[in-house]
Order: C-alpha cells, then sequence, then structure tokens
C-alpha cells in the first residue's frame, strides 16, 4: 500500500506516502500495519489524528507513537491495511484527489488552487488561499457546477458572502 516517509513536525506525526487506490480505505481509518522486523505490527489512527496532504500522502498521528524520536524510528518502513479494510474504487472522484486543483467560482471566477481538503464529519471543505487569505470553501454535491479532472479544475456555486469575511 504505501511506506512512511518522514516524520511531521515534532509531537510524532508521519507522513505517509500510498498509492492513490487506496484514498478511499484510508478515509475510513483503518488500522494500519507496519511492517517491522519481517512481522506486521498493527498501529490505530488516533483520533482526529489524519489528513490527506496530496493525492498519495497523508498526515496522520498514530497511537502511542507521541515524539519525534518514535517517528523517526518508524520512517522508511512499508505500511499495509487488512484486506478486508480495502474499498475497491469505482468511477467516481474522492473529494481527497481535488487537492493541486484550481478552484473557480462561477461568478468571480478563478478563487485559488485547493492545498488541502478536510472532511468534518462528512462535511467536506476545501482549503484555498484567495486574495491573500486562506478559506474554507463548503464542498457538495449541490454546489459543483463542473469539475475537468483532464484541466484539473473545478468550478463551483459558492455561496454568496463567503470571501467577504473581514477580521476584527
Amino acid at each position: 500500500m504505501g511506506y512512511v516517509q518522514k516524520p511531521h513536525g515534532i509531537n510524532g506525526e508521519l507522513v505517509i506516502r500510498f498509492q492513490e487506490e487506496y484514498y478511499e480505505t484510508l478515509e475510513e481509518y483503518p488500522p494500519l500495519f507496519l511492517e517491522i522486523d519481517n512481522l506486521l505490527v498493527p498501529f490505530f489512527i488516533a483520533e482526529e489524528g489524519f489528513r490527506f496532504k496530496s493525492s498519495e500522502s497523508v498526515i496522520t498521528r498514530l497511537d502511542w507513537v507521541d515524539t519525534d524520536a518514535k517517528a523517526k524510528a518508524l520512517c522508511g518502513l512499508s505500511v499495509f491495511v487488512n484486506k478486508e479494510d480495502v474499498i475497491e474504487l469505482d468511477d467516481e472522484m474522492s473529494p481527497h484527489a481535488l487537492v493541486g486543483f484550481q478552484l473557480y467560482d462561477e461568478t468571480l471566477g478563478l478563487i485559488g488552487e485547493i492545498s488541502e481538503v478536510h472532511d468534518y464529519a462528512g462535511n467536506m471543505l476545501l482549503l484555498v488561499e484567495y486574495q491573500g487569505k486562506e478559506a474554507f470553501v463548503p464542498l457538495n454535491e449541490d454546489l459543483i457546477v463542473n469539475i475537468d479532472e483532464d484541466k484539473r479544475e473545478i468550478e463551483l456555486r459558492i455561496p454568496e458572502g463567503l470571501f467577504d469575511l473581514e477580521e476584527e
């Protein structure tokens, strides 16, 4: 499935690279098995300890891995998931595959490049920089005007006033 690429930060988070077809599988927070001395050792993803960095990497926090030293010790190890946990891909595109896409609004035009996709209990939010500020844009099927996978563009009907918020 993938491997532990490197530590992220100093609190034990890890960057795990994986094959893109495991996207949907990882969204379900399955136990991960790390190959240590030719044995598959199960690790569980800590609560709120998982975010997609790209379509092929995640930043994750595993239970019991809470220091930089513990994270470094896991670098380079192969990562597997249980066969029963694998979700077979259908033709539907995963929202996390939108990282790197250009986001357009049907009235405002180009908003910017999607840098992250967050899933808060099924509510998808796209993180994008717009006019020098980071903004979260909601994503659901009702707001999608068009997706062009070849051009890596998505056009949404963004709720009016979303970008009007001024910091107090």
